[in-house]
């Protein structure tokens, strides 16, 4: 490549004529001197600095340590930039620069630890010929957070390395923040997830997550590979889909010991090269089962299951006898594969302290004699336990009956304690009779619906039902132009008092058993 250098430079004679007139010379006010590194806006790369005279200046990004590594025929193409005395423009601060002596015993001026070049085949003040060329130079920005750098790896061991992490000489590109100290990914981590950091940062000092405030970027990256997590609280930077880390051990500028650390490869540099980060083993699975169809089980294929007497936002299995054969399952993330939502997973705290993970309300458990993955054995035991299915439409719960009046019925809707069953719909609202109705003949409802609102009536597409109620029973019938859902011919309904999850209190309005609930025990209408 032909390179023209241009050398500038400026005349002055001190035998020019000074003009005058009759009451004297004329003062000439000589022009205020431009600062010696200025602050430019490029149409094209944003705010860049340049010299006094408007030359792009420039990053080499193998000046991976506090020196040049631009020597002998690279100087012809990227001569220096020295200043001694070094003023900037506003946006710029002059603590940010540097002086370094060189190998040759020249000096050059350095941004950020980054020493400063320009480009021989910039022809013009405003060009920026030099970016990116040899994926090694890039404009000098104020506003860049990261750089992309290429220099030889070498581990916590002393060993040289190459990119794939055997031993080796040679240089290999690699992402480091704006103060040249590098970023690492971690192989055990997946698609936006962190599975290196304790929740209390007790191991952050070995590798401290990357917290950058993303701004500008060299030219060989691209910002949509760029992202952010959240880890406990704090934001984590990610590149294609890796979250990225210091290492603790790397203590100068240019230091990549943890390429090596605890093995070769175990936490790699990042670069253009890196591919994009695996998708997350999911925590919940949607699992298809001859029998039941779509089922949960967790990451290992153990089947799930509802606890029906769970009809509040809680969990009824407390004693040791029940959570020896139910254990609980809880998952702090969780991640889930096609077919899941993770908006219908939630978390409780027990009344024990422990943590529970629920799905669409429903605490989750496992069932102690299921003994191999895809097992279903805890289904429909003591008629309580159903495996946990994500396409259920209602669910068969046993709780106790208690009135709008405060008084606790039992399934006579005589006055005392003790549980009933009766169908909810999947979200764990109680569904009403009315013992007026007649066979597929809703009794009820004014034409208008405006007594909707008191008792509305249950409209659903029915999918799929626990093990103990039987399809055949459940049907539809025509409601002024609406589709209400009978069981066992009764029309179904909801009572408007019930405001939170598990309440039953329409037993009791207007008078205990008017309104009753229905389970496998109530006769065909």
């Amino acid at each position: 490549m032909l390179l023209t250098v241009f050398l500038f430079q400026s005349c002055s004679s001190d035998n020019d004529p000074v003009p005058k007139i009759d009451d004297g010379p004329i003062q000439m006010d000589d022009p205020e001197p431009e600062n010696s590194v200025r602050l430019a806006d490029d149409a094209f790369l944003g705010k860049i600095l340049t010299d006094s005279e408007g030359m792009s200046l420039y990053f080499f990004s193998l000046d991976t340590k506090d020196n040049s590594e631009c020597f002998d025929g690279c100087l012809n193409a990227w001569p220096i930039f020295y200043e001694e005395s070094l003023t900037v423009d506003a946006g710029l601060q002059t603590s940010d620069f540097k002086t370094i002596e060189r190998t040759d015993g020249s000096k050059q001026t350095t941004y950020k630890g980054w020493p400063i070049y320009y480009f021989a085949n910039d022809n013009a003040a405003g060009d920026t010929n030099g970016d990116n060329v040899n994926n090694v130079w890039y404009i000098a920005k104020p506003d860049y957070s990261l750089m992309y750098v290429r220099s030889q790896l070498v581990g916590h061991d002393g060993k040289g390395y190459l990119g794939d992490y055997t031993e080796g000489e040679g240089s290999t590109p690699y992402i480091t923040d704006i103060d040249g100290n590098t970023l690492y990914i971690f192989i055990n981590d997946a698609k936006d997830k962190n599975n290196f950091t304790n929740p209390d940062f007790s191991n952050d000092s070995f590798w401290p997550i990357a917290e950058i405030d993303l701004d500008k970027i060299p030219s060989i990256l691209d910002m949509e590979d760029f992202g952010s997590i959240d880890v406990f609280g704090r934001t984590q930077l990610t590149y294609k889909g890796w979250p990225l880390y210091y290492f603790g051990q790397d203590e100068a500028r240019g230091d990549n010991k943890g390429i090596s650390f605890p093995a070769p490869g175990v936490w790699p540099i990042a670069n253009v090269e890196t591919a994009m980060a695996p998708e997350p083993e999911p925590t919940v699975k949607l699992a298809e089962e001859p029998t039941f169809g779509n089922i949960l089980t967790d990451a290992e294929g153990a089947s799930l299951y509802f606890f029906s007497l769970d009809t509040k936002d809680t969990s009824a299995c407390t004693s040791v006898g029940c959570l020896g054969a139910w254990p609980i399952f809880y998952q702090e993330d969780i991640i889930v594969n096609e077919g899941l939502d993770t908006s219908d997973f939630a978390t409780i705290e027990r009344a024990d302290g422990a943590m529970q993970t629920t799905y669409k309300g429903w605490p989750l458990y496992y069932f102690a004699g299921d003994n191999a993955a895809g097992d279903t054995n805890g289904d429909k035991v003591n008629d309580i336990w159903f495996i946990a299915k994500p396409d259920y439409s209602l669910m068969y719960v046993r709780a106790q009956l208690v009135g709008h009046d405060g008084k606790n019925y039992l399934g006579d809707y005589t006055e005392g304690d003790g549980t009933t069953f009766y169908i909810t719909d999947i979200e764990g609202r109680t569904l009403y009779g009315f013992i007026a109705d007649t066979k597929d003949t809703n009794n009820y409802t004014n034409p208008d619906f405006s007594n909707d609102a008191v008792w509305p009536i249950f409209e659903m597409e029915l999918d799929k039902i626990p093990s103990i109620l039987d399809a055949a029973d459940f049907g539809s019938i025509d409601v002024f132009g609406r589709t209400q859902i009978t069981y066992k011919g009764w029309p179904l309904y909801y009572f408007d008092q019930d405001e939170a999850r598990g309440d039953n209190k329409g037993i009791s309005f207007p008078a205990p058993g008017v309104w009753p609930i229905l389970n496998v025990d109530t006769p065909l209408l």
